[in-house]
């Protein structure tokens, strides 16, 4: 992504490397878009950095993905400045002796990985393969004065009748099978998924409209990427009743990004029981969890908050005032500028 992309899209997706002039952190991006050659990548974008004209105190990344060549040279001695990137998943597990002992020379190279989850700390950390000083967890948190723009745009242009559907916007690893199965035996209750025709080897388009023709209550919205995509997701989920996300059973935090988006926007959230969530929904009032796969779960939860719109407006409160007290951009930021400084010595 590129500086000029937070004028169109929440700061979180540019892991708070635009939130962090209040502790006089200036960032300069290296902006690369080639997705050809992995080695050819690397190599590109390793020759962009050493041979900055920019001067720096660290590289920061939000994935390790693409400076793995800067990475080796620092492991070597080669690169000397600090490296702080985001990893999403716990770190690769060794086969062998041999395979862990590399893989320790290797993350050698970073001074500190992030990690959206307590678990995927504990994963890497039960390999052997870095140390505990190098790993830590942050709370990725949704941009909140984004989200206030879309609430108060969508209460300036609401219309009279008030829309009751649950809703569901994301793309990757999600179980719409389950979620259709369970809104097809409640006819009394509409669902409005937006999603793209595929993500990775997901055919979401050929999952879902298979089946649209049968529960005329689950109306399906295939959605493609343009500059306002975000705002009008953002919108249709507020406008909702609750928001609705499925997933898959995968080791990592697969569902934050909307379980975050729809706590900003102050709506209850029924969800898969995802462990490596950082967010407890069930011990934090804000929403129901269900286990993976379980239809007669969905079904149960989305009769409760059907029946119970007081408890469901109540859940949707907590959640907002979650993410004001504890997730959010500017924590990012500034939890951010602590580590970095903790490397760089400046304050």
């Amino acid at each position: 992504m590129k500086r000029s992309d937070a004028n169109s899209i929440p700061h979180h997706f540019l892991f708070g490397a635009v939130d962090l002039d209040p502790y006089n952190i200036n960032v300069s991006f290296c902006e690369d878009s080639s997705l050809g050659n992995r080695i050819l990548r690397g190599i590109k974008i390793a020759c962009k950095i050493i041979f900055s004209k920019e001067p720096y105190d660290l590289l920061y990344a939000s994935s390790p993905n693409g400076i793995e060549l800067i990475v080796l040279l620092k492991c070597f001695g080669l690169f000397r400045k600090p490296i702080v990137v985001w990893q999403h998943r716990a770190l690769k597990q060794p086969a062998n002796s041999f395979s862990k002992a590399l893989l320790r020379f290797y993350y050698s190279g970073f001074n500190k990985m992030i990690m959206f989850s307590d678990l995927h700390v504990q994963e890497s950390l039960s390999y052997g393969v870095i140390d505990s000083e190098r790993v830590t967890q942050m709370q990725w948190g949704p941009d909140t004065a984004y989200y206030d723009r879309i609430i108060k745009k969508a209460e300036e242009t609401k219309p009279e009748s008030k829309s009751n559907y649950f809703c569901s916007t994301g793309r990757e690893n999600r179980d719409f099978p389950t979620l259709v199965s369970a809104f097809s035996s409640l006819p009394g209750s509409n669902l409005r998924i937006y999603t793209t025709r595929q993500h990775g080897r997901m055919q979401n388009e050929k999952i879902l409209l298979q089946d649209e023709k049968a529960t005329p209550n689950i109306q399906v919205t295939i959605v493609e990427s343009s500059p306002t995509l975000n705002t009008f997701l953002s919108t249709e989920m507020y406008n909702g009743t609750c928001a609705v996300i499925s997933c898959l059973q995968f080791n990592y935090t697969v569902g934050l990004t909307s379980l975050t988006e729809a706590m900003a926007l102050g709506k209850a959230v029924i969800v898969s029981d995802n462990p490596y969530f950082p967010i407890d929904v069930a011990k934090e009032g804000v929403g129901i969890k269900v286990g993976y796969k379980d239809v007669q779960g969905w079904i149960n939860a989305i009769k409760y908050l059907t029946d119970h719109p007081e408890i469901a407006a109540e859940m949707g409160r907590k959640g907002r005032q979650f993410i004001d007290e504890k997730c959010n951009t500017k924590i990012m930021a500034k939890q951010l500028a602590d580590c970095f400084f903790e490397f760089t010595g400046k304050a």
